[in-house]
C-alpha cells in the first residue's frame, strides 16, 4: 500500500479484519511512503518497500502476495482478492449503512468561528455542484456523496473504530467532535 496512514488502507483492513477475519497483525505490511502524521511511527510489522521498487512490479515478480490499490488494478495480469468486488461493495454498504468515506471538505475551526456564513456557502455551493452533477439520473440509492453530519454518521463511526483498532488514534472519538456548531447547525 502506499502508505499505513492512508484512509483507503485502514478501510481495507478494517474490512478484512471484521467481515473476513483476517489477523491484521500477522500480516507484513509494504508502503512505499512514510504515514500522512509526521509524528506517527507505523506498527512493528510494516516495513518500507525498498528504493526504486514499484508495487505493481513486485507484485508481477511475486515480491508480495496482495496490494491495496484503490478501486482501478493497474494491470489486467492482475485479479481482485474478493470476487465480485462492486457487489461486494453494494452488500457491503447496505449492511453497514454507509460508504467507506475516502475524502471530506473540511474547514478550520477558527474560520468556521469568526465566519460561519463563509462555511454556508461553501457547503450550499458543493452541494449544488452535487444537485447538477445527478440532474440527470437519479442519486444512488448508497449515495457516494452524503452531505452532512447524520448520513456520514455510521461510516465515520465505522472508521473511527477501525483506526483506535489499527493503531492509528490514540483514543475513540465522538463524531460529534469531529465537528463546528457550524457544521452541526448545517447537519
Amino acid at each position: 500500500m502506499r502508505a499505513y496512514t492512508q484512509t483507503t488502507g485502514v478501510w481495507v483492513r478494517g474490512i478484512l479484519a471484521e467481515d473476513y477475519g483476517v489477523d491484521l497483525g500477522s500480516i507484513e505490511w509494504v508502503t512505499f511512503e512514510d504515514g500522512h502524521v509526521a509524528e506517527y511511527d507505523d506498527p512493528p510489522n510494516v516495513r518500507r518497500a525498498p528504493a526504486g521498487k514499484d508495487l505493481v512490479r513486485m507484485l508481477l515478480d511475486g515480491e508480495i502476495d496482495a496490494a491495496i490499490v484503490g478501486d482501478k488494478i493497474p494491470d489486467p495480469r492482475l485479479k481482485p482478492l474478493i470476487p465480485d468486488p462492486e457487489a461486494a461493495n453494494r452488500k457491503w454498504a447496505e449492511s453497514h449503512g454507509g460508504v467507506p468515506i475516502n475524502h471530506m471538505l473540511v474547514i478550520r475551526d477558527e474560520l468556521a468561528a469568526k465566519r460561519p456564513e463563509v462555511v454556508r456557502e461553501v457547503y450550499r455551493l458543493f452541494l449544488a455542484a452535487k444537485e447538477a452533477a445527478f440532474a440527470a439520473a437519479a442519486v444512488p440509492a448508497l449515495d457516494p456523496l452524503r452531505f452532512g453530519i447524520e448520513p456520514n454518521r455510521r461510516s465515520l463511526e465505522i472508521v473511527i473504530d477501525f483506526a483506535v483498532k489499527q493503531g492509528l488514534l490514540a483514543r475513540r472519538f465522538t463524531v460529534d467532535e469531529l465537528f463546528s456548531d457550524t457544521m452541526r447547525a448545517l447537519g
